[in-house]
């Protein structure tokens, strides 16, 4: 835990939107990472669909974590490379599939539960609509949060991992709903002007991330990233 010279939250942001500049050929080689992971995803799975989510669970998580990771160094001040971030995925691509899993199955559920009701199932579908719909309302923002949380710090896992991931939403969901209104915004960019837009979408929305991590954490109880 973190003592009395752990730096403040406007230090923190501070300090990241600093080391920014050096760090973007690291975001955007992750960023186009990521963009890869989600083409191939359409690819194998066109549509949003059942399988798709899971395809992207799968694949576009993990190079997220690893640029979870990036954003991570920038918050504590440490060197950012495109080195760095191949080490990230390779130290954390088991740890990002499993959260992005945690994600996926109950938004695929909840896809193959609407497309029952939608061809005619009766009432009975209704529980697991309710049930899934609102686990994952509940697991997408939060992924925002257990990313760079769970990426700096290993003896966080499973429920408790989760458990922080959710507190800080709940705490301020305004910051962590930053990161997923900029990628929202991208895709809405890359729709009405370029696709290549979609290329500065992910890092972008990595440091928002990483930041909305490190300025939330009541003082007395934030564990700053690892040097």
């Amino acid at each position: 835990m973190a003592g009395s010279g752990a730096p403040t939250a406007d230090e923190t942001l501070l300090r990241t939107l600093r080391n920014v500049w050096p760090a973007l050929p690291a975001l955007l080689f992750g960023s186009v990472a990521v963009c890869l992971a989600s083409v191939l995803t359409v690819l194998l799975a066109p549509g949003i669909t059942p399988v798709s989510t899971l395809l992207a669970g799968l694949l576009v998580t993990p190079c997220a974590a690893a640029l979870a990771d990036v954003g991570n160094a920038l918050a504590a001040g440490r060197e950012a490379t495109v080195t760095g971030w191949w080490r990230g995925l390779r130290r954390l691509w088991r740890f990002g599939t499993v959260q992005g899993l945690v994600v996926a199955v109950p938004v695929a559920a909840f896809l193959a539960a609407l497309a029952v009701w939608r061809n005619g199932g009766g009432a009975w579908v209704l529980p697991s609509l309710a049930v899934s719909g609102a686990v994952g309302v509940l697991a997408l923002p939060a992924l925002a949060a257990v990313l760079p949380l769970g990426a700096a710090r290993g003896d966080l896992r499973g429920r408790r991992l989760w458990t922080c991931g959710l507190y800080l939403v709940a705490r301020w969901p305004h910051r962590f709903l930053a990161g997923p209104a900029l990628a929202v915004l991208g895709v809405w960019a890359a729709v009405h002007w370029s696709a290549s837009v979609l290329l500065l979408v992910p890092g972008p929305a990595a440091v928002v991330a990483a930041a909305a991590v490190w300025t939330t954490l009541p003082d007395t109880q934030r564990p700053t990233p690892p040097p």
